[in-house]
């Protein structure tokens, strides 16, 4: 996808331990809930959707960011395999990052960047987040900034290796995607370096929930962007833990969960992302039994209003 150029220098189940699960485009994700999350974003596409396109020529910035303090590794994967080492890299080899900081990649007046170079098709960047420092020896050269291995699934296998002796809940990964297109200088009409974006037709958000087998269903609704259920049971991490493992295997990323309430009334809240759809999951007791609701695509402003409404 890129290549790194400088200014002046030639140079980038639960068990007791949890097992790596891979995403249908062979990125690995933690099956274990996290409070540890990391985001990834590029330049043109600051909400993290993976509709930025890019032409190969152009430069491109790349983002992340941790909610705790942790070590982030940060991988490129373009669409002929080839692997690119952003984080750590031979100008910026320092992961460790505060909680709640934001690192750009070039940072501002950085001696390289980042180049697109091809082929067309989609990229995906990857980041991984861990409480310790993870050993890439086997997987690059930090020094020179070379990888060892190509293609997203060897990636995949390989950092399944590393993070599989961390333990439950240490580390994290998020992913974005972006597309590449021919330069723009080729094309029979040129286009400008930053083209305006044009409407593209989106699919809607396909999500296949269903009731956990064997439990009681007291009541449950289907809508065009939700799903709700009501068990008869009060076992609320019972529940979380089935349809945060259902989502996972379905290629749907966590990359926020939290808990919320007092003893007597907990929730647990949760968003996942999978390409540029996210769904967002809410679980809490309503009279003594466990209700889940889980939407797709809803706007932060809904999100907002109903966790105030039902809070109040």
């Amino acid at each position: 996808m890129k290549r790194l150029l400088t200014t002046g220098l030639l140079g980038v189940g639960l068990l007791a331990q949890a097992t790596p699960v891979f995403n249908p485009q062979s990125i690995i994700v933690n099956p274990v809930p996290t409070d540890l999350s990391v985001q990834t974003w590029v330049d043109k596409d600051p909400n993290g959707y993976s509709n930025a396109t890019y032409a190969i020529g152009e430069n491109i910035r790349i983002y992340v960011r941790v909610n705790q303090d942790a070590y982030v590794y940060l991988f490129n994967i373009n669409a002929g395999g080839q692997i690119d080492l952003i984080q750590p890299n031979p100008y910026s080899n320092q992961s460790f990052m505060r909680a709640g900081e934001t690192r750009a990649f070039p940072a501002q007046g950085a001696r390289y960047q980042f180049t697109i170079d091809g082929p067309v098709g989609t990229d995906q960047v990857l980041a991984v987040a861990s409480r310790s420092p993870l050993s890439l020896a086997q997987m690059a050269d930090i020094r020179s900034g070379q990888m060892r291995l190509s293609g997203a699934g060897n990636l995949a296998r390989a950092l399944s290796i590393v993070v599989t002796p961390l333990p439950d809940r240490d580390w994290v990964s998020d992913t974005v995607s972006y597309r590449v297109v021919g330069p723009y200088g080729n094309l029979p009409n040129p286009q400008p370096a930053y083209p305006t974006p044009q409407p593209v037709y989106a699919p809607p958000v396909v999500v296949v929930i269903n009731p956990i087998p064997g439990w009681p269903v007291v009541w449950e609704n289907r809508g065009d962007r939700s799903y709700s259920v009501t068990y008869r049971s009060r076992a609320l991490q019972e529940v979380y833990s089935y349809y945060n493992r259902d989502l996972s295997a379905k290629g749907w990323q966590q990359v926020r969960y939290q808990t919320r309430g007092d003893r007597g009334k907990p929730e647990y809240w949760a968003e996942y992302r999978r390409g540029g759809e996210q769904v967002r999951l809410q679980i809490r007791l309503e009279r003594g039994q466990v209700r889940l609701d889980l939407f797709w695509e809803p706007s932060q402003w809904e999100w907002d209003r109903a966790y105030d409404r039902d809070n109040n």
